[in-house]
């Protein structure tokens, strides 16, 4: 059996087949069971129970003081913390002295403020390499691949930016380039402010990618010592297999030990200087949801997992529905009772996703046991837009309805942590590690016994999710009278509209206008021939700081007006707006700004003025009641509201039911009724694929 607190001994080709995947899988069920080390925090623990939703938190841009300071007072205000996330679109380079320091004042901040603090040991993703440190000057620690060819003949490459995943002194390479750096740097706040160290699917980024068209080899990790757990012989063993190597029992040697030495190699010596140094390690594993992926990707994912202290999984689909859910992926972090468990969630979006299904996965999660969240992507600002093209999250500052609703959502998540730490494992048969190798072959992902293995699991696992999932309560439904009655409208702040044509009709010039203007994609802007001043214009902390905004009502006219942009960009980006027009206007149906409408009827507010509108939207009416109603209700088209009744607030809710209780604020007569909706940043972005969104339907009871 393989002791995790022992050095690995060496097998030998005299080890029986048996014997050999006997003592590799025995060491990932000995690991499976080990205790934790109690950093996670738990209900039973003596430390408080930690259950702030974490921002995924993007550093991008300069990281300047007065913009750090912003964003630090609205994570505490709304109970958040954070995880910090060297991304695309950073201007300071990566672990560099001035990236230090910038960490160092954004950690002092955090503590000031009381807040949780998660660092993440690499640029953007997948863990391990660095961004390249580990291996520059030491070409030694670079990842090798095995090329194994269907006829037994096999050769290896080397990937010289990426460092060697079951090699351990390529791990004991990352752990001086990163971990001891931020040690250095700010370990006084280890176990305190800061309490855990994210690692985000450590694996080489070859293995994120498909094979390319017409490659006939099998790609593997290797090293030297993998081959000597392997008897050091197993490429010999290839060869001699020839044509029949797709069918060898070989594989079933490799992949077991595999799952050691990635082990031994990588997973055991992160967690162990987290431990050391008191803090947890935390993040999750490459590709959760299939028993080929747990083949391929590291042998063993409960194996793996088990040294995490705070184990996490990664489910940025929001599949909340049970039918739908990564039930694999769920079974799995539901094994690890009594520990704080992490999901990373929501990344995919999509950008105008309401808060009622980020509940819906917090309740699908909470029964599995997962009481801790990542809040994937909450950028410091959109520049890393520009980089990453395919999917746009906001789940921060810049989002309408960060401010008044963040709180309400991490209070929520306190709630459900209540139900999650309770959780235990679905009590779903999982199959051995052994199991999995033995029918896994060259090819685990394509395996058809894995895929069966994993179909059968999968329904299982969610016909147990679907027996924790409490029934929604049922609501008795009151005599609802409509509220037929006139409403103004009007944005908290200004309307909003990406201009991506190079023209606009202006039939009224508004009194306010104002352009933000995405400085990476922009070089040069002229507005009817004047040239704008892009180099005066200040940083955009209304919105957001990779735009520079300045007034440009003196600029326009009525009739149309023309915009030249000097680009780079042939084709407006999709998450990315280079021009964005702010102002006290509306829209008509031909796209023409407008002066804003005096009433607006019930509906979309897209359909009425407000096409593109990214903010926070204020309906009001004044009524007359001969009988003071008890309840108001209405339709948003489920984004999150608040009503205020004669100027008393009778509630804000980020999800249904929107009822709200009139008792002390509504009464006989005449009655002054206010109904704020916020929006989310995907109305601007993607207007016209956007939900409906308004004050769709009133009613009292």
């Amino acid at each position: 059996m393989l002791n995790r607190h022992e050095p690995n001994s060496h097998l030998t080709p005299a080890v029986d087949r048996r014997q050999f995947l006997g003592a590799c899988a025995a060491g990932m069920v000995a690991a499976s069971a080990a205790p934790s080390l109690g950093m996670g925090g738990s209900a039973s623990s003596n430390e408080p129970a930690h259950t702030a939703p974490l921002a995924f938190w993007a550093l991008t841009g300069k990281l300047e003081s007065d913009d750090v300071n912003r964003q630090l007072d609205a994570f505490a205000e709304a109970g958040w913390g954070a995880v910090f996330y060297p991304r695309w679109g950073s201007e300071i380079e990566y672990l560099s002295d001035a990236w230090l320091e910038r960490i160092r004042y954004i950690v002092d901040g955090a503590a000031n403020r009381q807040m949780e603090i998660w660092l993440y040991d690499e640029f953007c993703w997948p863990s391990g390499h660095a961004k390249g440190l580990v291996t520059k000057d030491h070409p030694e620690l670079a990842a090798q691949i095995l090329c194994v060819e269907p006829d037994g003949r096999s050769r290896i490459e080397i990937s010289p930016e990426n460092a060697n995943m079951v090699m351990r002194a390529a791990t004991d390479r990352f752990l001086a380039v990163t971990h001891e750096r931020y040690a250095d740097a700010v370990g006084h706040h280890f176990g305190k402010t800061i309490r855990a160290i994210f690692t985000d699917e450590p694996s080489l980024p070859s293995q994120h990618k498909p094979r390319k068209p017409g490659e006939t080899a099998w790609r593997f990790m290797w090293s030297d010592q993998l081959n000597q757990a392997l008897g050091g012989e197993f490429v010999e063993r290839l060869a001699e297999a020839g044509a029949g190597v797709a069918t060898s029992p070989l594989w079933r040697d490799y992949w077991a030990a595999y799952a050691k030495v990635y082990h031994d190699a990588w997973t055991r010596p992160i967690a162990d200087w987290c431990a050391a140094h008191k803090v947890a390690l935390s993040g999750h594993l490459l590709g959760e949801n299939d028993f080929g992926s747990h083949v391929t990707n590291y042998g063993s994912a409960r194996g793996q997992l088990s040294e995490f202290h705070i184990p996490g999984i990664d489910e940025i689909s929001t599949r909340w529905e049970v039918d739908r859910c990564e039930a694999l992926t769920l079974a799995t972090i539901a094994e690890f009772p009594g520990r704080e468990r992490m999901v990373e969630a929501f990344a995919l979006g999509p950008c105008t996703m309401q808060m009622d299904t980020m509940r819906k996965m917090v309740d699908l999660c909470a029964a599995c046991g997962v009481d801790r969240y990542v809040m994937a992507i909450s950028p410091f600002d959109l520049r890393g837009n520009y980089f990453q093209r395919n999917w746009l999250s906001v789940l921060s500052v810049q989002s309408p309805w960060f401010r008044h609703y963040a709180r309400p959502f991490a209070e929520y998540l306190a709630e459900a942590a209540k139900t999650a730490r309770k959780a235990q494992p679905l009590g779903v048969p999982w199959p051995t590690d052994e199991e999995l190798w033995e029918v896994a072959g060259p090819s685990p992902r394509h395996s058809k016994a894995l895929q069966q293995k994993t179909s059968t699991f999968r329904e299982e696992a969610r016909e147990a999710i679907r027996a924790r999932m409490a029934k929604p309560s049922a609501i008795p439904v009151a005599h609802r009278t409509p509220l037929d009655t006139a409403w103004t409208f009007q944005p908290a702040g200004l309307n909003s509209l990406r201009i991506d044509r190079p023209s606009l009709t202006v039939l009224d010039v508004p009194a306010t206008a104002e352009l933000s203007i995405q400085t990476q994609l922009v070089k040069g802007v002229r507005i009817n021939g004047t040239p704008v001043d892009l180099a005066s214009a200040p940083i955009d902390t209304q919105f957001d700081l990779s735009y520079r905004r300045l007034s440009v009502t003196h600029l326009l006219r009525v009739g149309e007006n023309t915009f030249v942009v000097e680009s780079d960009q042939s084709e407006p980006l999709k998450f990315l707006p280079a021009l964005i027009l702010w102002g006290g206007f509306a829209v008509d149906d031909k796209q023409q700004l407008v002066a804003p409408p005096k009433t607006i009827p019930l509906g979309d507010w897209r359909r009425h003025g407000y096409p593109a509108f990214c903010g926070v939207g204020q309906y009001r009416a004044t009524v007359q009641w001969p009988v003071a109603p008890s309840q108001l209700g209405l339709d948003a088209g489920g984004y999150p509201a608040r009503v205020l009744v004669n100027g008393k607030e009778c509630g804000r809710r980020p999800w249904g039911p929107f009822q709200f209780n009139l008792h002390g604020a509504a009464h006989c007569g005449t009655n002054d009724i206010v109904v704020e909706i916020a929006s989310t940043i995907g109305h601007l972005f993607t207007p016209q694929s956007a939900p409906p969104i308004g004050l769709i339907d009133v009613w009292t009871c």
